[in-house]
């Protein structure tokens, strides 16, 4: 999705720049993007560089680059689901396996239902902006999964509108309020029970068993796990930063402490558990020489490990072996 808004960014703007501002790759398309992910705070900046003050269009060609495919297996997920309704309720109950800061509800209304977004601010540009989009892609992934225009009742935002909404109401297609009480897409009984082009109830078995294993992953990991995880497997290239852990998990480094310490836990004793847990394996289940384990754990030598080690566990590592075998 960070991309796919790159993509669109006004010419003034550098593509390769904007991605290493949000500490991405220049890369091309293709598998190497799943899995990566940029804080929040910096979602907001980099919406707030590329969009400007009055570029009211982003949205709009954001939601017209993103294909519904971009999505993974959610994507497919929405696009074989049996009607609009059944792909909007995928998008609530599913979108925690795209993004950690959204969230979806479906509420009633007197002639059909709104789906909104909810738990998101609007305090900031960027952040209403980001509102926006999401609303616009979630449209514009329905309208590809009916080969069609739906055209909403009505869509709202909580934020203070823009002197001309034209470009709003131009890809809406209908009226667009702002300074709302939510920010929602209006959608008739009628429009909810069209059904989708490539509605496939035996493949959408599939990927919603698939989207449960996923969501169950994504909320069932602590933020400590991740960072214990993203340390061991950095550990062969020397001992990580937490600046390079933070922009592993898609973080800045002050999100990532300060959630770290909402668990009571720092980054440096993560890093000397996961450095010690990481050496005691490696002596005990391997036969890698002390140099290698040293390598392996993040050491520049064996000197240094072997000291480090004698400290965690009051042995030396050749010792630790012996009696653990």
């Amino acid at each position: 999705m960070v991309r796919r808004m790159i993509q669109v960014a006004h010419g003034r703007h550098d593509p390769d720049e904007l991605l290493a501002r949000v500490g991405l790759a220049a890369e091309p398309e293709g598998p190497s993007w799943a899995g990566q992910s940029i804080d929040e705070g910096i979602y907001y900046d980099l919406i707030e560089h590329i969009a400007g003050p009055d570029d009211h269009g982003f949205p709009f060609r954001y939601a017209e680059a993103l294909d519904v495919d971009d999505l993974g297996a959610l994507g497919l997920a929405v696009k074989t689901a049996p009607t609009v309704e059944g792909a909007l309720e995928r998008l609530v109950r599913y979108v925690l396996v795209l993004s950690d800061t959204l969230e979806y509800e479906f509420a009633d209304a007197p002639a059909g239902r709104v789906f909104a977004l909810t738990g998101r601010p609007h305090h900031r540009r960027g952040a209403a902006v980001a509102n926006e989009c999401a609303l616009a892609a979630v449209l514009s992934s329905v309208r590809q999964s009916l080969g069609s225009r739906l055209t909403p009742v009505a869509v709202t935002f909580r934020h203070p509108g823009p002197a001309d909404d034209r470009q709003h109401r131009a890809f809406f297609g209908c009226p667009v309020g702002f300074e709302a009480d939510i920010d929602g897409i209006h959608l008739s009984h009628t429009d909810l029970a069209e059904p989708t082009v490539l509605a496939d109830d035996g493949l959408s078995a599939y990927l919603l068993h698939r989207l449960d294993d996923l969501k169950a992953r994504t909320a069932g990991r602590s933020v400590v796990d991740e960072v214990r995880a993203a340390i061991a497997d950095a550990l062969p290239d020397g001992q990580p930063s937490k600046s390079r852990i933070a922009r592993r998990l898609g973080m800045s480094e002050r999100t990532l402490h300060r959630q770290l310490a909402e668990h009571g836990e720092t980054f440096q004793a993560i890093t000397t558990e996961a450095r010690r847990d990481a050496a005691q394996s490696l002596l005990t289940t391997t036969g890698h020489g002390l140099a290698d384990v040293a390598f392996l754990t993040g050491f520049a030598d064996q000197t240094a490990f072997t000291r480090a080690f004698k400290r965690w566990t009051g042995q030396t590592p050749a010792a630790y072996r012996v009696g653990h075998r």
